[in-house]
């Protein structure tokens, strides 16, 4: 860092506080600027939208200035990510500032993934109540031995017989809540309790030493006997900082909850999205539910063996459980529960005749013995005009067993889940007494909840109906599983961005940003930014191949394949290190494994559905750390495609085949359609499946090149991202979707030509002095000589005379 650096930093100090949480010698270009920006929206309540490549300074150019605005203001700043890599930065970055800054931060994970018994949410959360009745037994207890110790030194001083009768009383009072609190602790949380008998500030003043990760808090947790979990409960109306996961905000209940804990209100919240992209389908599987037929039938055997009141003389008549009278005769009138049984016996009896009546009809020959552990898709309604067959099937039941309409079956819903909500209480009540081994909850309510959602909404048009089917292993027969689908999360994400104080959505593959508020329903001003990549030109090379557009029609045609295979094989030859191949499908990703592994001499990695990719990952990062090489084949809608540093020697070489759109199955579709409604028509197409996939493409390109002295190249074979062919190709290319200040590095080439350009750029490189780097380019313009960045433009030219 030179002198004039130095004084750059310290004006930005003096005349911004937030410069006191930037943590690095110098700004990356254009951070400065962007923290500017940022600072000045969230004061004035801004959503600020920030697209910035890798290099930019995202993380940093974000929280410097949410920090600051939360301290002036009294604000809590939560910044949260879907990609564990990310957490893991956001701890580094918190730590530095916390060196010079004390910023009270807290790591949340969620209960399960913190509890220190692995037990599930229902169970931990009844142990947690009985562990609470424990403390309060345990409190009375002792009040009741210091009464008892006052009514018997008294009697010793005055021999009244009352006070006699009254110690026995007392004695009598206090083994009954001895014996409850002993039954209370054999069912309670033994480390949630020392937590809360734990008093000081020991935890407190450790915690908010350092940034501590989740892991360092069960450990120190564990060590004392306690409930990390519970433990950054108590703390969290302390802290300043927050770092957590998606669901803790997308989920409207646990958001509460978390505010309830912080002892905030939503408009106290600076709330930070990274990876801002993936809110839209985040948010739509927060929203999305889903009813197995497991779960009706044990909602049914809940319900039990119900007499039907016209089968047995004691119930009166069945006129009398429709609801038009107590029935005729002298038998046992129906009271509520009975008939909410009656109801819920008939109604979800109605609903798994319809679900199983619906897949046994859609199974073709041998189909059923085909099906594996995944669930599978039935199409049960149209994406497009929405006409639900197996909603038909169940009221047409439905009104066979005496149910009018859908309205009258609504309405006998209602009254079937206020009596499961009533059968929870007495779970609950009879778990924390120690009556059952386990907590329980009402499938009763769930089924009669699940219901009355689907019937509302399953022919509304942000919403779309799907049977799954899978074989279960356990029981060895086919079961299908209802879901209510959320084609557009809006429900989700605008009462969020519309309660916080202020909030910052940052992504490199944010835009286009009038997508971003269209589908987020944000509605408040807006702040964009947005800044390209600024790593040097001159050490990235973008090739854009002209291999036949891989449409359906033409994928296996001889002459694709074998432009596939040469350009593939030929990059991977020039590349000197780690070659990543995106596919747009696992499908087309193991063809070509089974296709190129033969001609490689290299190790080839496969990154398998169902198959964990963190130890294959790892794998191929060691041996081009090694200084090796390696192929990783995978496919663009896996986990490989963002969130995932293949920096330096982890990966030189990254080829992106085809466009990768997404399979364009029913639940797609269906977002298609709703946002052509919702939007206009033609909007469903560039809304749902476009954009999102040209963004998943720009991730995978971004794998590779992640700092300003790495290099790398970025290979796109389809004739569809290449300039030239764009008015050629109409409708179909997709050269025009990229940011212009990416497109115009498409060098676009044949592909005989993809292994001397990848060789002759590679051979080119040097190594990287970021001290001379303006200096010498300054020289070489003074003396007319061309600088490396436009070295690299010589490219184009050396591909037209080939």
């Amino acid at each position: 860092m030179n002198f004039g650096d130095k004084n750059r930093v310290k004006r930005m100090e003096q005349k911004n506080g937030y410069m006191r949480y930037f943590t690095k010698k110098s700004c990356y270009p254009n951070q400065g600027e962007a923290m500017e920006k940022i600072h000045s929206a969230l004061l004035n309540q801004k959503i600020v939208l920030f697209e910035g490549a890798c290099g930019t300074g995202k993380t940093l150019s974000s929280l410097a200035p949410a920090l600051h605005v939360g301290r002036k203001l009294n604000k809590v700043v939560i910044i949260v990510t879907n990609v564990h890599q990310q957490m893991v930065q956001f701890i580094h970055e918190a730590r530095d500032i916390n060196r010079d800054n004390s910023i009270k931060t807290i790591v949340f994970k969620g209960k399960t993934s913190m509890c220190p018994d692995n037990l599930d949410y229902e169970e931990c959360r009844l142990k947690g109540e009985n562990t609470y009745d424990l403390l309060d037994f345990e409190r009375e207890v002792s009040s009741k031995e210091k009464e008892l110790k006052d009514a018997y030194e008294k009697y010793k001083r005055t021999k009244d017989p009352a006070l006699y009768a009254l110690r026995n009383e007392l004695e009598k009072e206090l083994e009954e809540a001895r014996k409850k609190a002993q039954g209370l602790r054999s069912h309670s949380c033994s480390k949630l309790y020392e937590v809360l008998r734990f008093e000081g500030n020991e935890f407190s003043s450790w915690l908010f030493s350092d940034v501590r990760s989740p892991e360092e808090i069960m450990e120190y947790a564990e060590d004392r006997g306690m409930c990390g979990y519970e433990l950054l409960k108590k703390e969290l109306k302390n802290t300043e900082l927050l770092i957590c996961n998606f669901h803790h905000v997308l989920n409207a209940d646990i958001f509460m909850t978390l505010l309830k804990w912080l002892e905030r209100d939503p408009e106290d919240i600076i709330l930070i999205f990274d990876e801002a992209h993936n809110i839209e389908a985040s948010a739509r599987s927060h929203s999305s539910v889903m009813l197995s037929e497991l779960t009706i039938e044990k909602a049914l055997s809940e319900v039990g063996e119900i007499p039907e009141p016209d089968s047995s003389p004691v119930f009166g008549t069945r006129t009398g459980v429709s609801g038009t009278g107590s029935g005729s005769g002298p038998g046992i009138p129906l009271d509520q529960d009975y008939a909410s049984r009656l109801y819920a016996k008939r109604l979800f009896s109605c609903l798994l005749n319809a679900v199983r009546e619906t897949y046994d009809s859609k199974l073709k020959f041998g189909e059923r013995n085909r099906l594996g552990k995944h669930w599978q898709d039935i199409q049960i309604s149209d994406p497009y005009e929405r006409l639900d067959i197996l909603k038909a099937r169940f009221l047409r039941d439905a009104k066979k067993e005496g149910f009018a309409d859908e309205e009258k079956v609504l309405t006998r819903l209602r009254e079937i889940g206020e009596f499961g909500g009533r059968l929870e209480d007495i779970y609950a009540e009879n778990y924390k007494k120690g009556l059952l081994p386990v907590p329980k909850r009402s499938q009763i309510r769930y089924v009669a909840d699940f219901l009355s959602s689907y019937l509302v909404l399953s022919d509304r048009q942000n919403y779309y109906p799907i049977l799954n089917m899978r074989r279960d292993f356990k029981s060895d027969r086919v079961v299908g599983r209802l879901e209510l689908f959320t084609c557009i999360p809006k429900n989700v994400t605008q009462p969020l961005l519309d309660s916080v104080y202020s909030a910052v959505l940052m992504s490199a593959t944010l835009r286009p940003f009038e997508m971003i508020k269209s589908t987020l329903g944000i509605t408040r001003e807006v702040e964009e930014i947005i800044y390209g990549i600024t790593f040097p030109k001159e050490r990235r090379l973008t090739l854009a191949v002209s291999v036949p557009p891989l449409f359906a029609k033409n994928r296996d045609s001889p002459e694709t394949l074998e432009s596939l295979k040469e350009s593939l094989l030929a990059a991977t030859a020039a590349s000197p290190g780690n070659v990543i191949i995106y596919f747009q499908s696992y499908a087309e990703a193991l063809r070509y494994t089974k296709l190129l592994e033969p001609e490689l001499s290299v190790p080839v990695f496969l990154d398998e559905i169902g198959v964990s990719a963190q130890e294959i990952r790892q794998k191929f990062f060691k041996k081009g750390e090694q200084g090796g090489k390696a192929v990783l084949i995978t496919y663009l809608w896996g986990t490989l495609s963002e969130g995932v540093d293949f920096r330096d020697s982890r990966g030189r070489t990254v080829i992106v085949v085809g466009v990768g759109y997404p399979a364009l199955n029913d639940r797609i579709k269906a977002v298609e359609s709703a946002y052509d409604t919702v939007f206009g028509c033609g909007e469903g197409w560039e809304f749902a499946v476009q954009v999102p996939t040209i963004r998943k493409v720009r991730q995978a390109m971004g794998r590779v090149v992640r700092s300003p002295g790495d290099f790398g190249v970025r290979i796109l074979l389809d004739a569809r991202y290449q300039g030239s062919q764009a008015r050629k190709l109409g409708k179909f290319s997709v050269f025009g979707y990229f940011p212009p200040e990416e497109s115009k590095e498409f060098l676009d080439v044949a592909p005989r030509d993809v292994g001397s350009l990848v060789e002759e750029f590679f051979a080119n490189i040097v190594p990287y002095s970021p001290e001379k780097k303006d200096h010498g380019n300054k020289e070489n313009e003074k003396k007319g000589l061309k600088s490396p960045a436009s070295g690299r433009l010589e490219f184009g030219s050396l591909a037209e005379k080939l």
